[in-house]
């Protein structure tokens, strides 16, 4: 449905570099990265609004990359929500139909079928100002779903709303997706966001697309340091393969497979990457699910939404952290207070490995 090949375009100092992506029909692609990476400037490259230096875009098929932006067929949702103040919600949603020259009795029945699904119906003559951010939102989401678009882009749509409200919206846009199948692309730097949405996912940064997979893919095996970072694990620990396989790190050998690829002369730099959900406390699984298991202690403990951030240190000095649910915390056998020893172990799945310094051809992949 969305397909870019070596998008490049330049801004003053920025660049984005050599972009290529492939958003299919029906699928919901979340682009993820920091503030500042590049993310809007992309959805307003692929909407039309900056000519590309170099490089091609195919909308539902068709070669679009000089096209006008009225003449690609896709819906963009703000995160400010850009609704005309002056208008009621109806002629908001209305704006783009009429436009088109669509007839009157159509527009009004897409209206009141729209509002119906996405529960704006008794506000349909109201104005922005009157309204809350959630049913702000909607109404935008209303005025670009209603134009049938190709393809609904979505800059930070969740990023101004309070906790309760973006985590509804959240679970309105699974539901517009399921029910509708229009295909999405949606750019963010929530990582919570992203994997409760995302078909498939794409990790940027400083203008360069990092890596793309299913979410699953990317935190099981992200391609290099700045990914893992980005994805939020924390857990990052030196290694070099050990003679007999594993990795020997501070901790110990952490026992994982060695990929018969890696090139031996860089076999030596290597970062472990283990999210903080492979870090169990008080293990207790029998077999071969362990790649390493020894006692920490307890130098921190954080009190968080429904779950307990939990830093330990090793002997050798290199520290762990994870996250415990309250219900699981109580029920350990002992309480996880400051200076406790505790045994902890590495679950083997999950535990992934990436150079120490980026290369062009990585090969943690």
């Amino acid at each position: 449905m969305l397909r870019l090949r070596d998008v490049s375009v330049s801004l003053g100092d920025f660049r984005l570099k050599e972009i290529s992506m492939h958003v299919k029909d029906g699928e919901y692609m979340v682009l993820l990265g920091p503030t500042g990476t590049g993310k809007t400037v992309l959805l307003e490259t692929i909407a039309g609004m900056h000519r590309i230096k170099s490089g091609s875009i195919f909308i539902h098929g068709r070669d679009a990359t000089r096209l006008p932006p009225e003449k690609r067929n896709l819906g963009v949702v703000y995160q400010d929500y850009a609704l005309f103040p002056h208008l009621t919600v109806r002629r908001n949603i209305t704006f783009g139909l009429q436009l088109r020259g669509e007839p009157r009795s159509k527009i009004s029945r897409v209206v009141e079928e729209m509002g119906d699904f996405l529960d704006i119906g008794t506000i349909l003559d109201r104005r922005p100002g009157n309204l809350s951010g959630g049913e702000r939102q909607r109404v935008a989401l209303a005025r670009a779903l209603v134009l049938k678009p190709y393809v609904l882009l979505l800059d930070e749509p969740l990023s101004a709303l309070d906790r309760s409200t973006r985590d509804r919206l959240r679970r309105e846009l699974k539901r517009i997706h399921r029910e509708i199948g229009v295909t999405i692309l949606h750019i963010t730097h929530d990582l919570t966001e992203a994997f409760f949405l995302a078909d498939h996912l794409a990790v940027m940064k400083d203008g360069s697309i990092l890596q793309q997979d299913t979410p699953e893919n990317v935190l099981r095996r992200p391609r290099n340091r700045a990914v893992a970072e980005l994805l939020g694990i924390e857990n990052l620990i030196p290694g070099k393969i050990g003679e007999n396989g594993g990795f020997a790190t501070r901790l110990g050998l952490v026992d994982i497979s060695v990929p018969s690829s890696v090139p031996e002369k860089r076999a030596g730099d290597c970062l472990l990457t283990i999210p903080g959900w492979c870090v169990e406390v008080f293990p207790g699984m029998a077999g071969n699910h362990y790649a390493w298991k020894d006692s920490m202690k307890v130098v921190g403990t954080h009190s968080m939404d429904g779950q307990i951030e939990l830093d330990l240190v090793h002997s050798s000095g290199e520290h762990l952290r994870t996250f415990l649910s309250r219900r699981e915390a109580g029920a350990l056998p002992v309480s996880l207070e400051k200076g406790r020893d505790v045994p902890v172990a590495i679950l083997r799945d999950g535990v992934y490995w990436v150079p120490t310094i980026d290369h062009p051809s990585s090969y943690g992949r």
